[in-house]
């Protein structure tokens, strides 16, 4: 007669055991379940758990924690319907609607992926060949089916409708789920200026040059309307003060530090220095005819300085 293989005798688990996979987690960490190791080994998520854990119920939770919910209920949301589309594990869905499944609907898409990131050159204490484990936010879009954009609340570019205003409770359910992973951090990659502004209050780009440079837009583009200030960066139309020379837009890595190695690197002296020194040797301004001109040739409405 054949004997029932016990949960603890399976492969995975004695594979689970080995010391080497249980080196460096800390002893109050969850270890991996079978079902996350499948998860990141073979892709196979056959319950659609979010990174191969979380069920819906467990998600809802941290999404209530995280303040998500009231923000709702305080635009007149009380009943947000979630789905989960977690098949594929580089591309994590977390759904929030109105009501009903449908895109006309949706409140909330987050789309994750946890990811070995490599920053591909030495940045600071890490040389070339460091290896990051982090939460990559591939998309977060926030949108309000019941708005519509106003002069006082300008469309902003890649907007399809506005937004909630809760976007830092966003980031806190994000950072608590990084936390629960034993994540070195949160990576996002912003293609837009106020989109990495937004996100500036919690993260910090990963090279402090370009941290610096961003800082140096934030200082010389006060004063100008958002929408504005992020079309005209959108549009090429930023140029430096001291050549007149025009300043693109380069994304870059903008990270949200959950382990102390990344955190005080961010926080170092060295960082600052190098962040400060390039901030203050930017200067910006928009070339506002180059602006003009290039909204009147897309038949854009003049609303310029």
């Amino acid at each position: 007669m054949s004997r029932k293989r016990s949960p603890r005798d399976s492969p995975l688990r004695r594979l689970l055991s080995f010391p080497l996979l249980r080196a460096g987690r800390k002893s109050t960490e969850v270890p991996p379940s079978e079902g996350e190791f499948l998860f990141e080994l073979a892709g196979i998520n056959p319950e659609n758990l979010l990174l191969g854990r979380l069920r819906p119920e467990e998600v809802r939770e941290r999404i209530r924690n995280a303040g998500i919910y009231d923000g709702l209920a305080g635009k007149g949301y009380h009943d947000p319907v979630l789905a989960l589309e977690c098949g594929d594990p580089e591309d994590q869905r977390i759904l929030l609607y109105d009501g009903r499944k449908s895109r006309d609907r949706l409140l909330m898409e987050v789309r994750l992926q946890i990811r070995a990131f490599r920053p591909g050159k030495p940045i600071g204490p890490f040389p070339e060949e460091t290896v990051f484990r982090m939460l990559l936010i591939h998309w977060l879009s926030l949108s309000d089916p019941e708005r519509t954009f106003s002069t006082h609340r300008p469309r902003l570019p890649g907007q399809e409708r506005p937004g909630l205003g809760i976007l830092p409770e966003c980031l806190s359910f994000l950072r608590e789920i990084g936390r629960e992973f034993s994540l070195d951090g949160l990576l996002d990659v912003p293609d837009h200026f106020h989109t990495a502004l937004f996100y500036s209050r919690k993260f910090r780009f990963l090279d402090p040059r370009a941290e610096g440079r961003f800082l140096a837009m934030v200082r010389d583009l006060k004063g100008v309307p958002l929408a504005l200030a992020t079309e005209a960066v959108l549009e090429g139309c930023l140029v430096d003060a001291a050549t007149a020379l025009p300043i693109s837009w380069e994304p870059a890595e903008q990270v949200m530090p959950l382990r102390d190695p990344l955190r005080h690197y961010l926080r170092s002296p060295e960082y600052r220095s190098v962040r400060d020194e390039v901030a203050v040797s930017l200067h910006v301004s928009v070339d506002w005819d180059r602006y003009k001109a290039k909204i009147a040739a897309k038949g854009g409405s003049g609303k310029y300085p």
